[in-house]
């Protein structure tokens, strides 16, 4: 079956040609294609129609090996992460449970002196976000719907969960983030911790 020209293609020959006058129509997307090839003849514009042709398989063809290329890296990256994930899973394995509970330890450490670095930075921000619950608690209320107060950040309204906002937890909870990182073995890298607490050991 022969190839023919688009819409768009014949969109593109008139803008083309009234562009190099520094003339432009308006509406050509809402003309019919019958509209298009009319306005064509009318003005007598000329165009290679296997030349378009030919550049539209050249990009529908570039568009295809894009495509396969980062369908491709794509398959690498979900590949790589799945074998360090295993790596490091294996890694995990192969520690005593001493040194599982020293590397666990270390990421609780970690997380609690960031957690104290941001104190004051999270505490103003769940403060800003109870603000702003609020006022949507009270907007809520006076156009008369249900609404329960969850929590800071978080709001029932007529049965239906709203969450505001990342609102950060106080106080620090020591057993939930040991918990957090055992349930995440493969997020971390065991043998490089236990290097580092080597390190401050000497």
């Amino acid at each position: 079956m022969p190839k023919k020209l688009l819409k768009a293609d014949y969109i593109e020959i008139i803008e083309s040609h009234f562009s190099k006058q520094g003339k432009r129509l308006t509406n050509l997307s809402k003309a019919t294609l019958p509209k298009l090839k009319e306005i064509i003849e009318k003005y007598n514009i000329e165009f290679d129609e296997k030349e378009i042709i030919e550049k539209n398989d050249e990009k529908k063809q570039l568009e295809k090996e894009k495509k396969i290329q980062e369908e491709k890296e794509d398959e690498e990256r979900v590949k790589k992460y799945k074998e360090e994930k295993e790596r490091k899973k294996n890694e995990w394995e192969g520690l005593t449970e001493e040194e599982k509970d020293k590397v666990l330890t270390f990421i609780v450490i970690e997380a609690n002196k960031n957690y104290l670095n941001n104190y004051w930075k999270n505490k103003k921000n769940n403060e800003r976000l109870e603000r702003e619950v609020d006022i949507l608690e009270k907007k809520f209320k006076d156009e008369g719907k249900i609404v329960e107060r969850i929590k800071g950040n978080q709001l029932c309204i007529n049965g239906v969960n709203l969450i505001h906002g990342i609102s950060y937890v106080e106080p620090f909870d020591w057993d939930y983030t040991y918990q957090d990182a055992k349930n995440n073995i493969g997020g971390f890298e065991p043998l490089k911790i236990l290097e580092e607490i080597q390190k401050l050991r000497n």
